[in-house]
């Protein structure tokens, strides 16, 4: 299991000489996803802390990539293939993936907790993919919008063969831009493969419906704003055709 998303995040990787342990981190949760469907649930934070961690330290697989040169900028430890030493850009790339990691990671905690509030008196089971289970079974898996942009048919595949409702749970966003950018590209396909995706304030500790509702109109009532994928619905059909 460990072997399968090791050579996924390897592939995800391909290409890149230098990354930080925080992005390896967010990624390997993608890659087990990817690789792996729904038996992610079966995967503990440990198991991916040791897959993200082999890719700098001991590699688990030979077929892995190995970064295994560190250098320090301003307080950031960045880790570089052995046979290459990393050009300007591809540190500032390096950079940038970390900020938005960090961020992420920063924040799953919270998310974990908003949701298993959302779905209080459900049974749980699973860390970044979780199954609740009471009357419906929802599958739940811990993103950003931008990188359920790149996974998207990962999840609508994965949704398609699920017995359950499944449901990307997205950090929310200071800005709209990614948001408007997934909804022109692909709320309609989405709503076709029944993908729920919702939006998790963790600072409010608070849920809103982004794309779809559950079948359960029990928890509708525990969104923030119940009527907020109605109204983006109505509102944003018009906008998304200004981007670009």
């Amino acid at each position: 299991m460990e072997e399968k998303v090791i050579e996924k995040l390897s592939e995800m990787l391909f290409g890149r000489s230098v990354v930080t342990l925080e992005e390896l981190k967010v990624k390997a949760i993608r890659a087990a996803l990817k690789a792996l469907g729904l038996e992610l649930v079966n995967l503990s934070k440990e198991d991916l802390e040791e897959i993200a961690c082999s890719f700098i330290d001991c590699p688990l697989s030979l077929k892995s990539l190995h970064f295994s040169e560190k250098v320090e900028i301003n307080g950031i430890e960045f880790y570089h293939l052995h046979t290459k030493v990393p050009t300007k850009e591809e540190v500032t790339f390096a950079y940038e993936e970390f900020l938005r990691a960090r961020d992420l990671i920063g924040n799953l905690e919270k998310m974990f907790e908003t949701m298993d509030k959302f779905f209080l008196d459900h049974s749980r089971r699973g860390q970044f993919l979780r199954i609740y289970s009471k009357n419906n079974r929802y599958a739940v898996f811990f993103t950003t919008i931008r990188d359920c942009y790149e996974d998207v048919e990962v999840h609508k595949e994965i949704a398609k063969n699920y017995d359950g409702e499944y449901v990307v749970a997205v950090k929310v966003e200071e800005k709209l831009e990614e948001f408007l950018k997934f909804f022109k590209a692909h709320s309609e396909s989405i709503k076709r493969t029944n993908v729920k995706i919702w939006v998790v304030n963790p600072q409010r500790m608070s849920v809103d419906p982004f794309i779809g509702y559950p079948k359960d109109f029990s928890l509708i009532s525990r969104f923030k704003n119940p009527r907020f994928a109605t109204q983006i619905n109505s509102l944003w059909r018009v906008k998304v055709d200004e981007i670009d």
